[in-house]
């Protein structure tokens, strides 16, 4: 558990992924690239690459609640060029926040699954494609 805004606890469970995946895409898909929302931002570092990693059993095998608290921390102490979310039109509530943190930990730097069930992709590429 996090301690948020005015001590309340913030915690991954009280994370609504959906709503969060819907504002990741609005809010931070132009900028960052995640395979599970289908965003290719180029602006902001690629999250699966980032995450992928630490992931695995080399990398630490970090817990989603450390992805959880690392994304929220972004979030909240962004530096240029990542906006501020704590003013202007960019502005998102704790709770909006909280939710992308679940989001994008719930899923960053995993292999998508397909439609039977098994998964497909690879993290670690540079995010460009060539056609043959």
């Amino acid at each position: 558990m996090l301690a948020g805004c005015a001590g309340r606890t913030v915690d991954l469970k009280t994370a609504d992924t959906n709503q969060g995946k819907e504002l990741f895409v609005k809010t931070c898909g132009s900028c960052h690239t995640l395979q599970d929302a289908a965003t290719v931002g180029a602006v902001g570092p690629n999250l699966d690459d980032a995450f992928f990693a630490a992931r695995s059993q080399a990398g630490g095998s970090f817990d989603q609640s450390t992805f959880f608290q690392i994304t929220l921390d972004q979030m909240r102490l962004a530096a240029p060029p990542m906006p501020r979310f704590d003013e202007g039109p960019q502005r998102l509530s704790e709770q909006q926040l909280v939710d992308i943190a679940g989001y994008v930990a719930s899923v960053a730097g995993k292999p998508i699954q397909a439609a039977g069930g098994t998964a497909t992709g690879s993290t670690g590429a540079t995010g460009t494609t060539t056609s043959p």
